[in-house]
C-alpha cells in the first residue's frame, strides 16, 4: 500500500530537479478553497476557479526553476514545493494536496509546447503563420495572438474601430476556437462575430466558454439559444415604440428616451450611455453594446405604444 501512495509522487519526479521533485500529480487546493491547481502529468495540468472554465497550463523547468505556465492568457508563474510535496506557493496562494493521482503519460511535446514560456514570450513578435501554429497546438495566447495579427493588418486598421474583419478571417477563427475549445479565445472570437452580425456564428463561439464551465458565458447564450432560424438579424424600418424587456432590464422607448436609426439599428441615449440593439428574425431586440451585449429584449404585452423622441436616418 506504500508503494502505491507514493506512485504518484515517483512517476513525477523523475523528470524534476532537486528543488521540485516533491510535486505530485494530483489536485492542489488553495486554502480557502476557492482555487485548484491539477497536476494530470509531468508536464500538463490546469487551474480551476469556481464558476469559470479551466486554464490549461504547462509545467516548464526550462529555466532550472518550476514554472507554470498559462496556455490561454501567457502568464507564467513560479511555484515553491514543500520537501513533503503536500504544499505548495506560488507567490500568493498557499495550495494543499487535496487528492493525489497516478500520473498520465505526458503528451509529446510540440514545437511550442516543448519550452511553453520561450515560446509564449516569442509570440508578441512572431508573425501570424507562427501563432496560429501555436494556436493549433493547443497555446491558446498563440490564438489571440494570430486576432491581434487581423485587427491589425492594414485593411483594419484603416477602417473603423469596429469594422468587422473578413469573412475568411473570421472562418478562421471560427475553426480554431471550435476546435480548441479555448474559453478566452471564443469569447474574443465571438466579439468579433457580433461586430460582424453574425449573431448565431457569436453563440457558437460563446457556447464554447458556457459548455467549459464559465457561468457568465451561459447566461448570456441561455435566452438566445431557443431562437433557431430568427437568431439573425433584420435590418430596422423604424424605431420601435412600447417597452422592451430583457432578464434583468426595461426599455421604454417613447418614455423619454432618445432614440434613433442609424444602419438598421437603433441608438438610444440613456443614463449618459449610448445602447445599439437590432432586430431579431421574431421581432425581439439583441443588444449590441457593451452594456445590452448578448441581451434579448421582447416586447412587453398591453404596453402603451408611444413614438420616441428624436428622428430616424
Amino acid at each position: 500500500m506504500r508503494l502505491l501512495t507514493l506512485l504518484p509522487a515517483l512517476l513525477l519526479s523523475a523528470a524534476l530537479p532537486a528543488a521540485a521533485d516533491a510535486l505530485q500529480c494530483g489536485e492542489y487546493r488553495s486554502t480557502d478553497g476557492g482555487m485548484a491547481l491539477v497536476f494530470e502529468s509531468s508536464t500538463t495540468g490546469y487551474r480551476a476557479l469556481d464558476g469559470q472554465e479551466r486554464a490549461p497550463l504547462r509545467i516548464d523547468r526550462s529555466a532550472g526553476d518550476l514554472h507554470l505556465v498559462f496556455l490561454d492568457d501567457g502568464a507564467s508563474t513560479a511555484i515553491s514545493v514543500a520537501a513533503d510535496g503536500a504544499h505548495i506557493n506560488d507567490g500568493m496562494n498557499d495550495f494543499e494536496l487535496h487528492r493525489p493521482q497516478a500520473c498520465q503519460r505526458a503528451p509529446a511535446p510540440g514545437a511550442c509546447l516543448g519550452q511553453p514560456a520561450l515560446c509564449i514570450a516569442r509570440l508578441a513578435d512572431a508573425p501570424p503563420q507562427q501563432a496560429q501554429r501555436a494556436c493549433e497546438e493547443g497555446v491558446g495566447a498563440g490564438c489571440s495572438a494570430l486576432l491581434r495579427h487581423f485587427l491589425a493588418a492594414p485593411a483594419a486598421a484603416a477602417g473603423q474601430q469596429d469594422a468587422p474583419l473578413p469573412a475568411a478571417q473570421r472562418t478562421t477563427l471560427q475553426r480554431l476556437c471550435l476546435h480548441q475549445r479555448g474559453g478566452r479565445f471564443c469569447t474574443e472570437v465571438a466579439e468579433q462575430q457580433l461586430i460582424a452580425l453574425e449573431p448565431a456564428l457569436a453563440v457558437q463561439a460563446l457556447q464554447v466558454v458556457c459548455d467549459a464551465g464559465r457561468v457568465s458565458a451561459c447566461e448570456r447564450t441561455a435566452p438566445l439559444r431557443g431562437l433557431g432560424a430568427d437568431l439573425r438579424l433584420v435590418p430596422l424600418q423604424k424605431v420601435p415604440c412600447g417597452r422592451y424587456q430583457a432578464d434583468a432590464d426595461v426599455i421604454d422607448f417613447g418614455a423619454g428616451t432618445q432614440a434613433r436609426l442609424h444602419e438598421g439599428a437603433v441608438h438610444l441615449q440613456q443614463n449618459g450611455e449610448t445602447l445599439v440593439l437590432r432586430q431579431l428574425g421574431n421581432g425581439d431586440l439583441l443588444g449590441m453594446d457593451t452594456q445590452t451585449g448578448y441581451q434579448r429584449y421582447r416586447p412587453l404585452p398591453n404596453a402603451r405604444c408611444r413614438a420616441a423622441l428624436g428622428h430616424d436616418h
